[in-house]
């Protein structure tokens, strides 16, 4: 599925940009808004993550550490 991914935005990507900077009449400043506002997508889904961490440590007190 990774891989499945991966290949399709490969193929994707490009086509895309080049749509955007056709329309934009050949100014690349779409593209590069374009790619800014992925990263800020991502930034924040990224920051909303949860690992879970918590979780275990209350679910299973008495896992004791091998090492001290």
């Amino acid at each position: 599925m990774v891989n499945l991914g991966m290949q399709v935005a490969g193929f994707i990507a490009p086509l895309t940009l080049g749509f955007v900077i056709n329309t934009f009449g050949g100014s690349f400043k779409g593209a590069v808004w374009l790619l800014v506002s992925f990263g800020v997508v991502c930034f924040i889904a990224f920051m909303t993550l949860n690992s879970g961490k918590e979780n275990y440590t209350t679910e299973n007190p008495q896992i004791v550490p091998a090492v001290k």
